[in-house]
C-alpha cells in the first residue's frame, strides 16, 4: 500500500512529509477548537514542538504537585496555531463541567478569548453538564 498525497517539503522541519493536493488550492478557515490530548496533531510531541513550538504533555500519571497544565489539560487550538491549554474536569455526578485553569501559550485576545469560550461552553453543553467558570 502507497502512501497517500504528493511528496512535500516544510522549510526549516527536517523529516519526509506529505500533502493532499486537493487541499494546496483551498482557502484556509480557521477556527478555534478544544483537541483531545491524543488527537494527530498533538500526538507526536517533538514535532509538535518543531512545527508549531507547542510544548505538551499528557500529565494523569504525574504526581498532582509536578503538573502545569492539569490532569487531563486539552490542547486549545486557534486558525493555524496551538495557543493554550484548558484544565477542565467533568464531574458526572455533581453534574458540572469545573474550569481549572485555561493556561495562554501566547495571550488572548478579546476575539480569541470569545471564540475559545464558545468552544469551552459548547463542550459542557455536549456532555450534558452546567459549565462552571474560575472565579
Amino acid at each position: 500500500m502507497g502512501e497517500a498525497g504528493e511528496p512535500a517539503v516544510v522549510e526549516g522541519v527536517r523529516g519526509k512529509w506529505r500533502v493532499d493536493p486537493a487541499q494546496l488550492s483551498s482557502a484556509f478557515e480557521g477556527r478555534a477548537a478544544l483537541l483531545s490530548p491524543f488527537d494527530r496533531l498533538v500526538h507526536d510531541r517533538k514535532r509538535t514542538v518543531e512545527l508549531f513550538e507547542y510544548e505538551y504533555q499528557l500529565e494523569m500519571y504525574k504526581p498532582a504537585a509536578k503538573r502545569r497544565w492539569g490532569y487531563f489539560a486539552l490542547p486549545i487550538l486557534y486558525g493555524d496555531r496551538l495557543v493554550g491549554k484548558l484544565d477542565a474536569t467533568a464531574d458526572r455526578k455533581g453534574g458540572s463541567l469545573r474550569v481549572d485553569a485555561i493556561h495562554q501559550d501566547v495571550p488572548f485576545t478579546k476575539p480569541m478569548s470569545a471564540e475559545i469560550g464558545r468552544e469551552i461552553a459548547d463542550l459542557a453543553r455536549w456532555l450534558e453538564l452546567e459549565l462552571v467558570l474560575p472565579d
